[in-house]
């Protein structure tokens, strides 16, 4: 893993997560490292660090690194969600001094009534609303499948929250 060489640093939007090394293609970056709950349990519903795991169960902020992940509508990361474990990939080989991202949508199953976010990514595919996966185009959803992006709670419509 590469935790000890990952630094949180000022961003275009705030503050982000940086590698200062060269990680590889499919790397495990991190493991994320938090409370595993419902949505109705968790301290803080509207913390940008939240993050949904399963049909209805959520993992909290942790206080450490990874919650200074960013969103891009073009991430150089995705989720690897196992149970209550969550751990950070690499898509592609990322440069030493390369922000980390991942596209928030590939976890979420809200309509734009429970979540959304105005997206300040800036790449040319920017879809400047971010909010469940159904929200995104139909070619986007099949490269974030054919990519193994989604956990198995957003491949599988039996596990969807209605």
């Amino acid at each position: 893993m590469f935790k000890s060489h990952l630094k949180v640093k000022p961003s275009k939007i705030g503050y982000g997560l940086f590698t200062d090394v060269k990680i590889p293609a499919n790397s495990p970056i991190l493991e994320m490292t938090a409370d595993v709950t419902t949505w109705e349990r968790l301290p803080n519903q509207d913390h940008p660090a939240v993050i949904q795991v399963g049909a209805n169960i959520f993992m909290s902020p942790s206080g450490d690194i990874d919650d200074h992940i960013n969103h891009s509508c073009n991430p150089n990361c995705r989720l690897q969600i196992v149970g209550k474990r969550v751990h950070l990939y690499s898509l592609y080989v990322i440069p030493a001094g390369a922000e980390l991202t991942y596209d928030y949508s590939t976890t979420s199953t809200d309509s734009l009534e429970e979540w959304k976010m105005d997206c300040l990514c800036g790449h040319f595919n920017c879809r400047k609303l971010i909010s469940g996966f159904q929200y995104l185009d139909n070619k986007t959803q099949e490269d974030y499948r054919k990519k193994g992006v989604l956990p198995i709670f957003m491949v599988h419509q039996i596990f969807m929250r209605k």
